[in-house]
């Protein structure tokens, strides 16, 4: 596969089904195993210190911040990092995300490439090799942690468990960890940030980050966020446009 492509896949992955993508992204560099699980262990022993209460007092505090982000919009600057802390990647685009199940994610450096959820597919388009792929999203939102941020569903949310980290009075982290040890996605943190600290309904997703089964770490900063306009309805819809192979995977 050409070296570009596979650039494009691992820039992608965060919105991408993991699983489609991990035998690409493996073939091209062997994992460090060590790391991988020194990684995972201080995690887990994290989690575990904490009692039953604190985690679910740090999902609530959770889930009511992502409650009062309705929908948003972004620019976004993107670092890839292999489980030995290397650059492999970055760039930078555009995101937007409506709530329930919307995203439009648009990267513009280094290659341009577009993914759309439109609440039941989710679409990863290619202009320059002229191909559009197709997922369930139903299928995919377990393995694609960006889409966690468009959904308040309990049923969902009761399969992560939620660690608050310490920050100050105008930030606030997250650590989300799958309890299903064979999810593709280890770990998502969270930093949400208050411009005006008496307003507790100004709370800004700064930047996020994800670790996935390979080791390898997404790193995701944002800027121009803007919670207050409603992000166009027509972001979220992709029409096949005309002469691009579709690759139905639903």
């Amino acid at each position: 596969m050409p070296i570009n492509l596979v650039k494009k896949l691992t820039l992608t992955s965060l919105l991408v089904p993991v699983l489609s993508l991990t035998s690409t992204i493996v073939d091209s560099k062997p994992v460090n195993d060590d790391v991988i699980n020194s990684t995972e262990v201080s995690v887990t022993e994290s989690t575990a210190t904490e009692s039953t209460e604190q985690q679910d007092n740090a999902k609530a505090s959770l889930m009511a911040t992502l409650s009062k982000l309705a929908f948003f919009s972004a620019n976004f600057e993107q670092k890839i990092l292999s489980d030995q802390g290397e650059l492999l990647q970055q760039g930078t685009g555009t995101l937007a995300i409506s709530k329930p199940n919307l995203v439009n994610w648009q990267t513009v450096t280094p290659d341009e490439t577009l993914i759309v959820s439109d609440g039941n597919t989710l679409w990863f388009y290619d202009p320059f090799i002229e191909q559009a792929s197709a997922y369930s999203l139903a299928t995919s939102i377990h393995n694609t942690p960006i889409l966690l941020l468009t959904s308040d569903e309990p049923s969902l949310w009761q399969q992560y468990q939620v660690t608050k980290l310490a920050k100050d009075k105008q930030e606030q982290g997250f650590v989300i960890t799958p309890v299903d040890k064979n999810s593709q996605i280890k770990r998502l943190t969270l930093t949400f940030t208050t411009a005006d600290v008496a307003d507790k309904n100004d709370s800004q997703l700064k930047q996020f980050s994800f670790q996935d089964a390979t080791g390898q770490v997404s790193q995701i900063h944002l800027s121009n966020f803007n919670s207050k306009t409603k992000p166009s309805a027509a972001l979220f819809n992709f029409t096949l446009p005309q002469g691009v192979r579709l690759e139905d995977k639903r």
